[in-house]
């Protein structure tokens, strides 16, 4: 690989790491177990509407501390009814959502076809390696379980400098660890359009987003189907 980047930064949930399904696949999945009618139309709006959403940290903030944990999540579930445009009895079936992702909901969680053949030919050609997330805490057992621990220089929480994506600074921060690396020498890869590409590019670097679903059709930012395909950007 002949590149200008030096280096490729990974989101951790919904990019190297895979719930399935993922939460808003199974909130579309238990609305139509309870008959409310969501079309494809519909399920594209309400997983870009669960991505904006979560990249609003202060908004997340706000209304987790005004409303309490229970009250935050039942409020959510009815935001999600209400972008799918469910309209009958939203009380009800707010508190369903909530009572299903409170007990029922378990998915499992694979790490992203393809990542393991991707990490090592980027580590055999010399790039910098490492995770950002969203994370409160920091989560090197978690790539511990997924086996891809070792491939990386560096791992980086939000949560440890509270600082979360799509700040900039957050970006900064994991770029400072090396010396002389530049932002324009950097790709950033994730699943979240507003956190990771927005997040990315205000930082300087190249955003790539993880796109299965095809949800945004490089709207702004490139975008992959798969994470093999990243190698065709270096």
């Amino acid at each position: 690989m002949t590149t200008r980047f030096k280096a490729v930064f990974f989101d951790l949930d919904g990019t190297l790491r895979l719930p399935s399904p993922s939460p808003t696949e199974a909130f579309i999945q238990f609305a139509r177990s309870q008959q409310i009618h969501i079309d494809e139309a519909s399920a594209r709006r309400v997983k870009i509407w669960a991505h904006q959403y979560w990249s609003q940290d202060a908004l997340v903030s706000e209304e987790m501390t005004r409303l309490g944990e229970d009250a935050f999540w039942i409020n959510y579930s009815r935001q999600l009814l209400e972008t799918v445009q469910a309209t009958n009895d939203l009380h009800t079936q707010s508190r369903l959502v909530r009572e299903y992702f409170g007990s029922d909901y378990v998915p499992e969680v694979q790490l992203a076809p393809g990542a393991l053949n991707l990490l090592a030919q980027l580590k055999s050609a010399g790039y910098i390696l490492g995770v950002i997330s969203n994370r409160s805490q920091p989560f090197t057992n978690v790539l511990t379980d997924l086996g891809i621990a070792d491939w990386f220089d560096m791992t980086l929480a939000a949560g440890e400098i509270g600082c979360w994506k799509p700040n900039p600074a957050i970006f900064d921060h994991a770029r400072n660890q090396f010396s002389m690396l530049e932002a324009a020498e950097c790709i950033y890869i994730g699943d979240n359009y507003f956190a990771d590409g927005i997040g990315a590019q205000n930082a300087g670097m190249m955003p790539i987003i993880f796109d299965p679903d095809a949800l945004y059709g490089e709207e702004a930012f490139a975008c992959v189907t798969e994470l093999s395909e990243l190698v065709t950007f270096l």
